[in-house]
């Protein structure tokens, strides 16, 4: 098997206006052009799973409460994975190329959780129009911007 290594860019660290990510002085030309965007896929390492070795399961019961039935992790967002590499997309605030810095007003990370990427949001390529899911999650959100009001914990266990 193939092994790889992967490199810090960054950390998203919360603010009052809500969250900042520091990409380090190296990797900062690379943002030139982001700010031409209103969103980006920020891709982290989940820093803080794996304590006990969980991210060797491959099963496990349901996570949602929608559902009883044990769930592959291949079938869920959890960061208890082989490899904890998440990602989420967040809406662009601001984007300073001379000091590294991204704002956001909402990413699903911890502070200091290391970033590894950043791309672009591109609709071509990212949105689905006709994705299906489960049943159980018809009453999901079905967009990013409905996202932020719903009540999400209670839909985990």
């Amino acid at each position: 098997m193939m092994n790889t290594t992967l490199r810090v860019i960054g950390t998203v660290r919360p603010f009052a206006e809500g969250f900042r990510v520091t990409i380090d002085k190296d990797y900062a030309p690379g943002l030139k052009g982001l700010s031409d965007f209103s969103h980006a896929i920020v891709v982290w390492l989940a820093h803080e799973t794996d304590t006990d070795g969980s991210q060797h399961a491959l099963s496990f019961p349901s996570p949602y409460t929608a559902s009883e039935e044990a769930v592959g992790v291949f079938a869920t967002r959890s960061p208890q994975r082989p490899n904890p590499v998440c990602f989420s997309i967040v809406h662009l605030l601001s984007v300073d190329e001379t000091k590294g810095v991204i704002t956001t007003p909402f990413i699903d990370t911890l502070p200091d959780t290391p970033v590894i990427d950043i791309k672009p949001y591109f609709p071509a390529s990212d949105l689905v129009k006709s994705a299906s899911i489960p049943r159980h999650f018809g009453h999901w959100p079905s967009c990013y911007e409905d996202s932020a009001s719903f009540d999400w914990d209670a839909e985990f266990r």
